[in-house]
């Protein structure tokens, strides 16, 4: 198991180097377009819905992600050696204490990090989510993550709706998870 975390590690560190000017897919979504009559057009959007895997907290405790259905949910794959990971902590952690009563984040440690440094990690940012140490369950859940930080967006029912490569930020959770806050009164 360590050596394929180690191979995990290092996959994710050679990814995480590709330029910024390569354009990164967003979650798969699609759209259906269906003709009710010639005049009218009717558009739904599809999502992935997450399968259920099991996995173990930092205390050794085992949960399964259904567990969190009826929330949203970020899965945040990241890395203590990561910077943009680094960077991001802040606004998770705010948007996860200003909206815990119907928001949870998993914080998936992405390999390589041994639990000492994950503490020390989470003490030093004042991290109050959940952190999931690296795993075999939770290094395939959402498919290979290609560069960190890599985010996903879960709505309650338990759908994929967004995913971010690179840095999310308090606007992007709010704006997925509050979309009301960014209506305009006319």
């Amino acid at each position: 198991m360590k050596k394929q975390q180690l191979l995990s590690a290092l996959a994710l560190t050679l990814f995480s180097s590709i330029s910024a000017d390569t354009p990164l897919p967003k979650a798969k979504s699609t759209t259906q377009t269906t003709k009710q009559t010639p005049a009218t057009v009717e558009k739904k959007n599809t999502y992935d819905q997450v399968s259920d895997f099991s996995f173990y907290d930092m205390q050794g405790v085992t949960h399964k992600f259904s567990d969190y259905k009826g929330k949203w949910i970020l899965v945040n794959y990241w890395a203590t050696y990561c910077p943009p990971c680094r960077a991001e902590v802040p606004d998770i952690q705010e948007f996860y204490e200003k909206n815990k009563a119907k928001f949870i984040v998993l914080g998936m440690d992405a390999g390589g990090t041994d639990d000492a440094s994950i503490r020390a990690f989470k003490k030093e940012f004042g991290i109050t989510y959940p952190i999931i140490p690296a795993q075999e369950s939770t290094l395939l859940a959402f498919g290979v993550v290609m560069a960190i930080p890599t985010s996903y967006i879960i709505n309650p029912q338990g759908e994929i709706i967004d995913k971010y490569v690179g840095l999310i930020t308090y606007d992007d959770l709010d704006f997925n998870v509050n979309p009301q806050n960014f209506v305009k009164d006319k």
